[in-house]
């Protein structure tokens, strides 16, 4: 009767224990299947991918503008040095300054003489292009600019400002647009089509300044015996 009792305990108690794994290997189960994704887990998918040397897509990269000296006084796009060239007079300097002006900017152009301060501000323009490619450019109108000469004994210093853009006259015959340099460059709409704008004009104002600095040089002295 003993052995009988037992063997009844310990055959319900088997019963139960495969009912319980049962319950927990059920397929039908609420708990975790690690067969499939869990949806409750945040999606990377849409991240982007920051793997090193990995590519980026072009929409995400943000537009890097021209960046342009502001003159923290007038607020003002502005273009300067100072040249030291310490064999050349004040007087030679300011001769060959209002000679550069001349050739390139044109007899037609507003000038303020200070000689007695060896001082001249000239108001005049350069054309203005767009460079399409090494060998092809279009016209878009002149920039126009006042660039001042301080000349001193052996120096000098010049400085360009007031920068506007006109652009070209349209075929009715009216004026063209007038737009300063510092509306371009801080505009907030048409942001790449400005900034082409300043850096063909950038290009050519930094030409104009290599001419300046090559015609105010002094010349060459060529000894009688060289030749």
């Amino acid at each position: 009767m003993k052995y009988l009792y037992q063997f009844t305990v310990l055959f319900f108690l088997t019963i139960c224990c495969d009912s319980t794994f049962a319950q927990v290997q059920d397929p039908n189960s609420p708990g975790f299947d690690y067969a499939t994704p869990d949806t409750t887990i945040a999606d990377s998918s849409g991240m982007m991918d920051i793997q090193p040397g990995g590519s980026k897509d072009p929409a995400l990269r943000i537009y890097a503008r021209l960046n342009l000296n502001i003159d923290s006084a007038t607020n003002l796009i502005t273009y300067g040095g100072v040249v030291e060239q310490e064999e050349s007079g004040s007087d030679s300097l300011y001769v060959r300054a209002k000679r550069w002006a001349i050739n390139t900017l044109g007899k037609e152009i507003k000038v303020e003489l200070d000689k007695r301060n060896q001082k001249i501000i000239y108001v005049g323009s350069i054309p203005a292009y767009v460079y399409m490619n090494k060998y092809s450019k279009r016209a878009i109108g002149k920039f126009e600019f006042k660039i001042t000469f301080l000349i001193k004994e052996g120096r000098y210093k010049y400085q360009i400002t007031n920068l506007v853009h006109e652009t070209v006259k349209p075929s009715d015959g009216s004026k063209g647009s007038r737009n300063y340099f510092e509306y371009y460059y801080t505009a907030t709409t048409r942001v790449r089509e400005n900034d082409i704008i300043l850096r063909n004009a950038d290009k050519d104002i930094l030409r104009m300044i290599h001419g300046i600095q090559n015609a105010l040089n002094e010349p060459k002295m060529v000894d009688e015996d060289d030749w």
